[in-house]
């Protein structure tokens, strides 16, 4: 079924399935928009030369309008997404009487070969290694109660509050052996630190290419790390799960009066802490604001996206082929990334943040394009397609 046939009631199954891709593509919208300025070098520019570059006024409305807005937000619907994914696959396998927990670690061992694939020579921003690592962990918790679910959610969600105190007390640095495993990347094929992460992707050279993409791992690990992104996103999956009870149940999409609740709550409590999020250019995501902040905001975006598909669903749809292929979507926001380093367009390092912002319509617009295109020839994208046949050996639907 296209977006386009969809009715407004968004009952059935089929409705269902494109409300989430349609939810899917809205997230990967905000995850383009969140990872371009680091495509593009600029967060990697001081405050001082991001003044002399685009001014002063610029570059700090910018900041704290991505701080706001898209930090953090849209790869938690994606998590929360994944959870409820999860759900979706291991009640349909049990029903068809398939041995649905083997299939789903098949299908996690899969897509942590495409993450480390992803990570180790395309983008060391990636996120599928992380997805696929504790998706193994999912099928753990499948048994469990819904309450007694949601309270360990919410523990794993607000556990940095302790943590990153704690460690900043006791002088621990959980990252510390990759951010030296990548600085030893570095030596052994450069022969030295030879200048910032943004001299790097500056380079022309092929060796300089090479540098920036394979030292890229271990730093990526750290950032995981330092951020404490890994208990954070197992919290949101674990919720996504509980929504996904729901969902098969049919007491989710339907259930106005809980989405109205997640909108007014995830604004009364996302809004004061990304407030202090944004304004703050010294502090990220491991900050209480982010922490406390983040979550309620996202739920807030999902839960306006989900009560606006009745009355939108033809022009919320359009991004529904996006989501449909969105392991092909995700590497394809890597590709143009890759892109824009000195081997090839040069462009990072070299636009300030109206160009970066401008340049997210043309490239989400293309998705859109090719995502429909493709989908009308194709049943599923091409990465997809790849996940399914290491999955199964066949890219047949089982």
């Amino acid at each position: 079924m296209s977006a386009d046939s969809t009715t407004a009631a968004a009952t059935t199954g089929a409705d269902r399935i494109v409300l989430l891709d349609a939810l899917r593509g809205f997230a990967l919208l905000g995850i383009l928009t969140a990872n371009l300025p680091v495509f593009a070098g600029w967060v990697f520019y001081s405050w001082n030369e991001m003044a002399a570059f685009a001014g002063k006024d610029v570059s700090e409305t910018y900041d704290q309008l991505i701080k706001f807005f898209i930090d953090g937000k849209f790869y938690t619907i994606f998590s929360l997404l994944f959870g409820i994914g999860f759900t979706l696959q291991l009640d349909r396998l049990e029903k068809r009487g398939a041995a649905g927990i083997a299939v789903f670690r098949r299908r996690m061992l899969v897509l942590l070969a495409i993450g480390l694939i992803h990570m180790c020579l395309i983008w060391q921003g990636d996120i599928l290694t992380l997805y696929a690592v504790l998706g193994l962990l999912l099928p753990l918790f499948w048994r469990w109660k819904d309450r007694t679910l949601l309270w360990l959610a919410i523990f794993l969600m607000l556990l940095p509050l302790v943590l990153v105190p704690l460690c900043a007390k006791l002088g621990i640095d959980l990252g510390h052996p990759f951010e030296s495993a990548g600085i030893a990347v570095i030596k052994a094929i450069d022969g030295g630190d030879n200048g910032s992460a943004l001299a790097y992707m500056q380079r022309t050279d092929w060796q300089g290419f090479l540098t920036w993409q394979l030292s890229g791992s271990p730093f990526r690990i750290e950032h995981l790390l330092h951020t404490w992104r890994i208990p954070k996103v197992l919290g949101v999956m674990l919720l996504g799960m509980l929504l996904g009870r729901r969902l098969i149940a049919g007491t989710l999409l339907t259930d106005r009066r809980l989405l109205k609740r997640a909108v007014v709550l995830g604004l009364a409590i996302g809004i004061p802490c990304n407030l202090v999020f944004a304004l703050d250019q010294e502090v990220y995501q491991e900050h209480w604001s982010s922490i406390l902040g983040t979550v309620p905001m996202a739920l807030a975006y999902a839960a306006t996206f989900i009560l606006a598909w009745t009355r939108f669903h033809r022009i919320l749809g359009l991004v529904a082929p996006v989501g449909r292929m969105a392991l092909t979507s995700y590497l394809t926001h890597s590709v143009i990334g890759v892109l824009l380093l000195g081997p090839f367009l040069g462009i990072a390092g070299r636009v300030g943040p109206i160009a970066i912002a401008a340049l997210v319509i043309p490239i989400y617009g293309a998705q859109i394009l090719f995502s429909r295109w493709w989908l009308a020839h194709h049943d599923q994208g091409p990465m997809e397609r790849l996940w399914r046949w290491g999955t199964y050996g066949s890219v047949k639907t089982r």
